[in-house]
């Protein structure tokens, strides 16, 4: 989706989303997760997965992978 001034919108629920999929450890507390988004460059990372329509995709298959991991080690 893009605003009045053709930019992708960045909202931060889609950086928190985007981080807990992806790296949920640095979920634990709002320093380690700013220091991510900082470090990482997460908006830039959401906004081009928004602009190749693979953000809904990066997510859904970070969460399986952490689901099947889950799964084959018993947790």
């Amino acid at each position: 989706m893009l605003d009045l001034f053709g930019e992708v919108i960045v909202t931060a629920d889609d950086i928190r989303q985007w981080v807990c999929a992806v790296a949920p450890a640095f979920c634990s507390s709002e320093r380690a997760f700013d220091h991510y988004v900082r470090a990482w460059r997460v908006a830039d990372k959401v906004r081009a997965a928004k602009l190749d329509g693979t953000f809904d995709s990066t997510i859904e298959n970070a969460r399986a992978r952490r689901a099947l991991l889950l799964q084959r080690f018993g947790f």
